[in-house]
């Protein structure tokens, strides 16, 4: 006979305490809460575990805001994704215009100074990584798409794919179109346009980067490198994230290798930063930070100070049948009347200050099985809603997956009858 499902009011009650027993003594529920209690010192972050997405603190992270050089990690992907399908090679070349050679060597800008001489895609796609190069990365749109205006587009249509619907991309770059000489800027952008994403969807971008490319971090992680000007002139690029492990403001607790600065008046200072965490990955972005206009460092005091809180008060949990407890649910027509259930598949749990922040169960109100039931085959998987902070756009959610841990035979006709008589009487 087939299985079929019905539910008890209990079952909901007990998938909390299955999912919050990891022989933690008497760990208690958390409730569900998008309050941002870690404290972000910047008008809008978010920090998150970049192989589940998940949220591990924001602060009105939904909200677009100018994000300056930032930019640049949506551009830089885009020249990456080329190489891996053939578009570009490492060792074409461009040649900066002379418009494109003076704006280069504007020193009120981020750039490395152009010379008229072929520059490789890869000295450009480096110049960009390291000392966030404006008129390198314009150099690359142009290569690979044409324009500034189709290199855009494709900038537009990846994030629509990706379910990013409110970011405003006018310059490669991030550069404002004021600072862009009108024969560089796209065409019927307005003259003081700038760029604008949220920092929930700039970690969205991120973690399509990190995740389809994870050797770019071996090229977020240079702090210094010479930018060959000319063949007898070199111009020294230190990388603008101070934290990352051999840089200025480096932190020994936070091994930092990547990922990108970002700055400008209307977006302040910004960072992405990413380092290896408990055999995973953190990422943060901090937005327009706080602080006296004169210090130069606030982007990089505030992404310390939110990542040692989140790494001192989270971790990640692997729940599985060792370390949950079973619940006995209820077996029609079987020679037991019940049988334990338990995950059949581990899922991960997120434990913060020492308690599992549980997921709410999405769940129908009864469960029961009808036998013959048959030990390890799955009979429920659950959806799980938000838990605590929830997770990034887009990002599917975890299920939990049940599983008897024993058979149970079916009654045959005669015990059937009598168990029907001993339920009359």
């Amino acid at each position: 006979m087939s299985q079929r499902k019905t539910w008890q009011p209990a079952f909901i009650v007990w998938l909390m305490i299955l999912l919050t027993a990891v022989g933690l003594a008497a760990p208690t529920v958390q409730a569900a809460s998008n309050a941002p209690d870690i404290p972000i010192a910047a008008r809008s972050g978010v920090v998150f575990d970049l192989t589940s997405g998940k949220i591990l603190a924001a602060k009105d992270d939904k909200t677009a805001y100018p994000l300056a050089s930032l930019t640049k990690i949506m551009s830089l992907y885009l020249i990456r994704e080329a190489i891996s399908h053939g578009r570009l090679q490492w060792d074409e070349t461009v040649t900066p215009n002379a418009a494109e050679i003076k704006l280069s060597q504007d020193t009120a800008l981020s750039n490395v100074p152009l010379a008229s001489k072929p520059y490789t895609v890869k000295e450009l796609y480096d110049a960009g990584w390291i000392y966030s190069a404006n008129v390198a990365v314009m150099l690359l749109g142009n290569k690979l798409a044409g324009s500034q205006k189709a290199f855009i587009q494709e900038m537009q249509n990846h994030l629509h794919e990706w379910g990013i619907r409110d970011a405003a991309i006018y310059t490669t770059s991030g550069l404002n179109n004021s600072l862009i000489p009108e024969s560089l800027r796209v065409a019927d952008t307005p003259a003081d346009g700038e760029n604008k994403m949220s920092a929930a969807d700039i970690g969205v971008v991120v973690r399509h980067l990190l995740t389809d490319y994870p050797a770019v971090l071996q090229d977020t992680a240079v702090v210094h490198r010479n930018f060959a000007v000319t063949a007898t002139q070199n111009f020294a690029m230190t990388n603008w994230n101070a934290l990352l492990t051999g840089n200025s403001l480096a932190q020994s607790d936070l091994p930092i290798d990547g990922l990108k600065t970002g700055t400008s008046d209307l977006a302040g200072q910004c960072l992405v930063a990413t380092m290896p965490w408990r055999g995973r990955r953190l990422v943060s972005v901090v937005m327009h930070a706080d602080g006296a206009a004169t210090d130069n460092n606030k982007r990089f005091t505030a992404t310390a100070a939110l990542l040692r809180t989140v790494v001192q008060q989270w971790q990640p949990v692997t729940l599985t049948a060792k370390n949950t407890q079973s619940q006995r649910v209820k077996v029609t027509d079987g020679k037991q009347a019940t049988v334990p259930l338990q995950l059949s598949q581990s899922v991960v749990g997120w434990q913060r200050n020492g308690i599992l922040v549980t997921p709410v169960a999405a769940v129908p109100k009864k469960l029961s099985l009808t036998a013959p039931v048959t030990k390890g085959k799955q009979v429920a998987s659950i959806s799980l809603q938000n838990d605590a902070l929830g997770y990034l756009p887009g990002v599917k959610q975890a299920n939990v997956s049940l599983a008897p841990t024993k058979n149970v035979a079916e009654l045959n006709v005669i015990e059937r009858f009598f168990a029907w008589l001993g339920q009359l009487f």
